[in-house]
């Protein structure tokens, strides 16, 4: 069971994680419709936005992949007490 904590753990972390990334790509985005500080600034955001929207993507596989392994554990467990 130990394990299985773990696992829920790491989720919730990634979870916020995620919630905070989609937060800063909101703000980043508002930030580049409403720059008018000149190109070197927009493509910076246009960086760091993509950088954001590569790592929540890649957030989201990783918690996808982790309930795949969660459920297949329950069952596991499941299977052992039942």
């Amino acid at each position: 069971m130990a394990a299985l904590d773990r696992l829920k753990e790491k989720v919730e972390t990634w979870k916020k994680q995620i919630e905070t990334l989609t937060a800063e790509n909101k703000d980043l985005k508002t930030r580049l419709d409403e720059n008018t500080e000149g190109n070197a600034d927009v493509d910076k955001l246009h960086a760091t936005l993509t950088e954001y929207e590569e790592t929540i993507t890649s957030l989201r596989n990783e918690i996808a992949e982790k309930d795949e392994e969660i459920e297949a554990i329950i069952a596991k467990v499941e299977a052992l007490i039942g």
